[in-house]
This record gives structure tokens, sequence and C-alpha cells, in this order.
């Protein structure tokens, strides 16, 4: 039987959530069971490993494709978008915070993989607050780890970013933009934040992001680069 209604393959998006919950079952388990000393960043990297896993397998199965790529619209943005965040933070905290930072973009990654790479390519031929509603409960549950969470808060704040980062991938099918905005929230989550400097640094970075996908375009003729007029 054909599990396919209004474009949407549903045995390609259940078999790619079995698959991201399992994998993160997996690793929660491993993870709790051997805990990490000090920073484990492959330890870290592998419990988003599911939804990329699961995209990957379900578009390899099912053929299908994705209108949504590692650099979007625009290559040197995307590395624009990672590379920034990761020399300010970096000038101003060392290379550990520099590493982390890369690393929380690359965890980003993997999960935007298959959360906006994958399932709002799969959902966009609902309304807008069909497929954000969808992608929120299926994000919030593949978590699995509620007992250290606020569980209402947090599912709001993935409500929030299911909206604001899918805008991101509509606008500029950029995932690694997706990954920039996904992984500068685990950043600050680690406290960064408490300090007055990495707040100025975390407001420029997002003006700085806003400014070059929205309002800034790569000269294609040699010229230099200027505002657009036109949209």
């Amino acid at each position: 039987m054909k599990c396919v209604y209004k474009n949407i393959h549903w045995g390609a998006i259940v078999t790619f959530y079995i698959i991201a919950l399992t994998l993160r079952l997996i690793t929660t388990i491993l993870g709790n069971k051997y805990p990490s000393h000090g920073v484990n960043y492959a330890l870290e990297l592998s419990t988003g490993i599911g939804p990329i896993i699961g995209a990957l397998v379900a578009m390899a199965i099912f053929k299908r494709k994705t209108e949504y790529t590692i650099t979007g619209k625009s290559v040197w943005k995307s590395i624009a978008t990672i590379a920034v965040p990761c020399l300010v933070f970096g000038i101003i905290g060392g290379l550990d915070t520099a590493i982390i930072c890369f690393m929380a973009f690359v965890y980003g990654l993997l999960e935007e993989y298959g959360w906006r790479g994958f399932l709002q390519n799969e959902l966009k031929g609902l309304p807008v607050w069909q497929y954000v509603l969808i992608i929120t409960v299926m994000w919030f549950l593949w978590h699995l780890d509620f007992n250290s969470r606020n569980i209402l808060p947090f599912f709001f704040i993935l409500l929030f970013a299911s909206w604001g980062i899918g805008r991101v991938a509509t606008d500029t099918h950029s995932l690694l933009f997706c990954a920039a905005f996904h992984g500068i929230v685990n950043f600050a989550m680690r406290g960064r934040l408490a300090d007055t400097t990495y707040q100025v640094a975390f407001i420029c970075v997002i003006v700085f992001w806003i400014a070059i996908w929205y309002f800034i375009d790569k000269p294609t003729n040699g010229k230099s680069v200027g505002i657009r007029a036109d949209k």
C-alpha cells in the first residue's frame, strides 16, 4: 500500500522517526551507563545522530529528495555563518571555547538535517501551523529525557524553534544556517550568556547572520557588495 497523502510519504516519515527514536534511546542509555569524564565530544555528538541517520536511510529507501541542502542558496554565506561566531567566541574565550562553539554547530547539523532537511520538506504541503506543530511534537518526544527538563517551557521553546528555524530553512534552504541557530542556543545554555562580553557577542552574531542572509548579496560581476533593493 502506498503511504502517500498530499505528496507526503508517511512511510518514509515513520521510518525516519523509528530510526531517530531508536538511536536516541540507545545513546541516552549508553550515556547514562557510561558517563563521560570532562568533555567527551564524541558522546555528546552521538546523542544527535539519530535524525540525520534516519533521514538518510528514509530518503534512500523511499527515493525521497529535499530542496534543503548543506549550503542552501549561498555557499559563502553558509561558511561565514559558521566561521565568524567560532572566530568571535574563540577570541573571547580561547581555543576551547571556539571548539565548543564549532561542535555545537556540528551537533545542530546532525539534528537539523533530519527535522528541517527531511521532515519539514516532507510536510511542506501542509499549512505552516500544521507542520510546525507536527515537527514540534515529534521533536519533543524524541528528546526522551524528560526528567531533566521543565516539560511545558521546553515544549514551547521547541514550538518557537520549529517555527523560527523552519522559516530560516524556507528562506535560505541552508541547513548550515539552521544548524547555526540550533547550535548557538545550545552553546548559550552552557552558561556563556552570564558574561556581558558573551551577551554582546551573541547579539552581534545574530545581527551578522540576519544582515548577510537577508540584506546583503554577493556580487557576481566583480562589483562591491551592495544592499538588496528589490524583494
